[in-house]
């Protein structure tokens, strides 16, 4: 067939620089397609114009060649890739600038979201993962049968990369709801005790979701440093010993159920002489105040109540001793240490009580009702030996039993529960169940080498469809992930390989057609002044998507999400002096790119050659830069 091609650019009337700037950028684009060699030479100006508008002329300028049918509707514009979504609360870009709407919520499109994000530091990972976040909020999975509410969000993370999403989204909310979003960074400090053995309120054994993650727990934490899999006969001890430990807690025959002491907490103290409750006996249990809380329908004081009612780690080392668990593991002798098993298990929980004592006290750590909570890890989770790693494996696990034990509730639960406590649970546990929930987990590669730890995520990842629970992993290497939570991921975010050997396992192992190929071999270059370009791999309406796309956000949610140490720091400094809101505004009005990091860096050279130190250097320009732009004076003069 007879095949002709026109090409055009524009510029703004008057700008003749900018028109010659992007007609030489043309004739570069078009010589490096095939064979063709660009001029200068003008015809007919009028001529070619009108043959370039569609529909407007028939007859063109450009010289006819001759071409087979297959490869002209190849390249014809109607091939190009859609989006399996027609609309979406995220709008991502095609690389010539097109619109692709993403949906966060998944839908029937959708039913099972596992998202793995794979790139070096500083690829626009984080961003990337908080984008899809803020998606999800503003999506139609707010709008439940009880009207517009967030959805449950939780996120383990190690760093502040997530801190700017929470301040996002506590603005939005304003004052009377701040506190639905809850940003921590995790200490083992007064105030953040957290006992892993409380139950839902009113329970008096765990429901088996939460049973299955102190299993996983305390087989952690009863191994050596240096090993990943567990003693023999330990896991099963463990189990008995749960049993034990809950049971010992309940009023029955030889059991020794909690006193309850008034002074422990006072507004307990206040509720039950404000409700005239009598706790029949001189020397009533907490579980007394528990049901009688939740008798006058006081659930929130009934939880806090409960807190004292459940074992702490202590209480494990009776129910260690008792005569059902001497009578079936009394003779089972672990062979590296020589020791009879119930005394290697003591001899580790008296280790973590003495290391962390906070996890051996009644719950402090309260998020009441937060439906985005964000836990940074960073101070509590370190690297560099074996001991370090394995509590880094510990923190992680008990962050994710913190931020989502509640996001696996189902109403067949129900039955689980007391009869007093049943009139709370249930609208609770059907609204948690209908709702989408979301957990994240950022640098997963911390949690290598310990099975105890993948095992409970491998179980999000079965169990969470039928919770309507999506779980997203984000990491520096796609062999971090695991190949079970690779297999069964439904989208894949790529942003950049590390080496070619990463880009060629990751073509591998995605089974990438050569197009996509390509882009992860050579087109993904990190953030830009036009977004951050990845490769998304979707599973979608029973199909498979490949795109390349760039995450383009304003200048707001730039500064917001950024999370560039510089440009921390100096949104940080704005953030205390002008607020939240004013400084996002004065950011992004002189720095509409997103980043100052140019700025810092040449204010930072200049500072070097006069002689000071590097990070004194650093730190003198971002107070400075954060000086003009709160006083509105030097580069934030244009402010005024």
């Amino acid at each position: 067939m007879r095949l002709r091609a026109s090409f055009a650019t524009w510029a703004p009337f008057g700008e003749v620089g900018k028109l010659r700037l992007q007609l030489s950028t043309l004739k570069q684009r078009l010589e490096a397609w095939g064979n063709c060699r660009g001029t200068t030479v003008i015809g007919d100006p009028l001529e070619g114009v009108m043959s370039s508008v569609p529909g407007l002329a028939l007859a063109s300028t450009a010289p006819p060649s001759v071409a087979l049918i297959g490869d002209v509707l190849a390249m014809l514009p109607w091939g190009r890739t859609a989006s399996p979504w027609d609309r979406g609360s995220v709008l991502f870009r095609q690389p010539n600038g097109a619109m692709w709407p993403y949906d966060p919520s998944g839908g029937s499109k959708r039913p099972q979201v596992l998202d793995t994000f794979v790139a070096p530091p500083r690829s626009g990972k984080s961003v990337l993962a908080n984008t899809i976040n803020l998606g999800l909020c503003l999506s139609s999975v707010a709008l439940g049968a009880i009207g517009a509410k967030l959805p449950l969000i939780g996120k383990v993370d190690i760093g502040d990369s997530a801190e700017g999403f929470v301040l996002l989204i506590q603005e939005a909310l304003g004052p009377q709801r701040r506190h639905e979003a809850i940003y921590t960074r995790m200490q083992f400090a007064p105030g953040f005790e957290f006992n892993v053995f409380d139950l839902q309120v009113g329970c008096e054994y765990p429901l088996p979701l939460e049973k299955a993650f102190l299993q996983n727990f305390l087989a952690l934490i009863t191994l050596p440093p240096d090993q990943s899999t567990p003693f023999e006969g330990m896991n099963q001890m463990i189990g008995i010993v749960i049993d034990e430990a809950y049971r010992l807690c309940t009023d029955v025959p030889g059991a020794s159920p909690k006193r309850y002491r008034r002074g422990v907490e006072p507004l307990i103290d206040a509720a039950i002489e404000k409700y005239g409750i009598d706790l029949h006996h001189d020397e009533p249990h907490w579980r007394d105040a528990v049901k009688a809380l939740c008798a006058v329908e006081d659930y929130r004081l009934a939880e806090a109540a409960q807190r004292h009612t459940v074992p702490l780690l202590q209480d494990l080392i009776g129910a260690a001793r008792t005569d059902q668990v001497k009578d079936m593991f009394g003779k089972l002798t672990i062979a590296m240490t020589a020791e009879q098993a119930s005394d290697l298990f003591e001899r580790y929980i008296y280790d973590v009580i003495r290391k962390f004592p906070t996890l051996n006290s009644p719950t402090r750590l309260d998020f009441g009702a937060a439906r985005i909570i964000v836990m940074d890890l960073a101070e509590v989770a370190p690297t560099g030996s074996a001991a370090a790693n394995r509590q880094t494996e510990m923190m992680y696990m008990l962050a994710r039993h913190i931020i989502g034990r509640n996001f696996f509730l189902k109403p067949d639960y129900l039955p689980f529960v007391p009869e007093e406590a049943r009139g709370f649970h249930q609208p609770r546990f059907q609204e948690i169940y209908e709702s989408v929930k979301r957990l994240d987990y950022d640098e997963w590669h911390r949690t290598q080498g310990s099975p105890q730890v993948r095992a409970q995520a491998e179980l999000d990842v079965r169990e969470g469809p039928k919770h309507n629970v999506q779980l997203g992993f984000a990491s520096q290497r796609l062999s971090d992930m695991g190949d079970a939570i690779v297999s069964q991921s439904t989208g894949r975010f790529v942003l950049r390989a590390g080496d070619d050997v990463e880009a060629e396992e990751i073509v591998q192992r995605f089974n990438l057609s050569e197009a996509s190929a390509d882009i992860v071999r050579h087109r993904l270059h990190g953030p830009g002044p036009a977004g951050a370009p990845f490769l998304a791999v979707l599973h979608a309406d029973n199909a498979k998507y490949e795109q390349m796309l760039v995450n383009t956000l304003g200048p707001i949610e730039l500064w917001a999400l950024s999370t560039t140490p510089g440009d921390r720091a100096l949104r940080n400094r704005l953030y205390d002096r002008i607020g939240f809101r004013e400084a996002l505004r004065r950011l992004a009005r002189i720095f509409p790119g997103g980043s100052a990091e140019k700025e810092i860096e040449e204010r930072k050279a200049k500072r070097m050659r006069r002689g000071e130190l590097d990070a004194r250097a650093e730190t003198g320009v971002v107070d400075e830069l954060a000086n003009e732009l709160a006083d509105a004076c030097g580069i934030g003069a244009k402010l005024r």
